[in-house]
């Protein structure tokens, strides 16, 4: 079976997590932890990074910070793995949802304005798929209605705005560390701010809402999102390697495109000009035509792991009930996308495996129409 996707160490992964092990740190307080923050911090040129247990504690982190709370409305793409918009709800603050923009699979920044009321005090964007949002858009409406903005970046590090780091436009970005990101730690996140305030409150809101400067004289109601100094050793080893797995990474990329573009049945993503992309996920779009769960089965049973697009938020059963309005646009590309193998090891020759299903699946079921 070739897998989604799979982790692939080649740096100091092992050294670094044996160091921990040998000298006995191994919990939070630990020295690869600080260093994690400052490799992350250097690499964005911003002033602070603060780590966490993974992405969604540090999404709740952002919005504590900035006393997004009841009362407050906060918007979100529909579109996007669920963990904003539970946050949001967790937070305290109302959900409102806005659709995505067809090409560039962030939320339409058409789309915000009308959703904007007294109430509306952040804009969480996600550069989905390691796409930018249309930042200069999003930004000229946040400054205009005074509305805090937080990035998702979970899925692309390293990506470019404009020739601007993402990650470096937002009041706080959040990043994901996960097994199948573009780099991991296991399970983990990480917090950008360039805001001393900001940054001083997660880290007291992260740590239990311990005062920084008196241990054990709690100042706020906090959690444990803390990241282990095992998890951040190995992260400071793929941060240390992230400009070769972007290379690598693009470069499947191009092999895919090379493979699939022009094929009939599918439709390939297409990239702003605006955008430097990271490549995280290969993904593939079917025509109405096909089933998408019957490929995703087709290229199970030919050994081969795809997976279905994330569901529109709209759609889970704990906010449908609330929800009644339509996301033609979310619905129609969640319906029909597919993510291919994307896993760093993955060789030439396993692409060109992958890609062949897929011509071998949409001619036959073409044939099979016709006749």
């Amino acid at each position: 079976m070739i897998p989604i996707y799979e982790t692939y160490f080649f740096g100091n992964e092992k050294k670094y997590l044996l160091n921990c092990i040998d000298t006995n740190w191994i919990s939070s307080q630990g020295s690869y932890v600080s260093k994690l923050e400052i490799a992350i911090a250097d690499y964005h040129n911003s002033k602070y990074a603060i780590t966490t247990s993974n992405c969604t504690s540090a999404l709740h982190l952002s919005l504590k910070s900035l006393n997004i709370g009841h009362g407050d409305e906060v918007i979100c793409p529909n579109l996007t793995f669920i963990s904003p918009a539970n946050m949001i709800l967790l937070s305290g603050a109302k959900l409102v949802l806005v659709d995505i923009d067809p090409h560039s699979l962030t939320i339409d920044p058409n789309l915000i304005e009308k959703k904007i009321t007294n109430k509306t005090k952040a804009l969480i964007v996600v550069h989905q798929f390691g796409h930018a949002a249309h930042m200069d858009e999003i930004l000229d409406i946040a400054n205009r209605y005074k509305i805090d903005v937080i990035e998702d970046n979970a899925e692309s590090i390293g990506a470019t705005y404009k020739g601007k780091m993402l990650g470096t436009f937002g009041k706080v970005s959040a990043y994901s560390f996960f097994g199948n990101k573009i780099i991991t730690t296991g399970e983990g996140g990480a917090l950008l701010t360039n805001e001393e305030s900001i940054a001083m409150k997660i880290r007291e809101l992260r740590d239990h809402g311990m005062n920084h400067k008196k241990k054990y004289h709690h100042v706020d109601l906090g959690y444990n999102y803390r990241m282990t100094n095992m998890q951040a050793a190995i992260g400071l080893a793929q941060m240390e390697k992230l400009d070769q797995i972007l290379s690598i990474r693009k470069n499947q990329m191009k092999l895919y495109y090379n493979e699939l573009s022009g094929v009939q049945g599918i439709t390939l993503r297409d990239f702003a000009d605006w955008c430097e992309p990271v490549h995280w996920l290969m993904t593939i779009k079917l025509d109405k035509q096909f089933d998408r769960e019957k490929f995703l089965d087709f290229m199970r049973e030919n050994n081969v792991e795809c997976r279905q697009m994330v569901n529109p938020v709209h759609l889970a059963d704990h906010i449908k009930e609330k929800n009644t309005e339509k996301f033609p646009v979310s619905c129609n590309i969640s319906n029909q996308s597919v993510h291919l193998p994307s896993g760093l090891a993955l060789t030439e020759l396993q692409i060109k495996k992958i890609t062949d299903l897929i011509k071998t699946y949409l001619v036959r079921k073409q044939s099979i129409r016709r006749d």
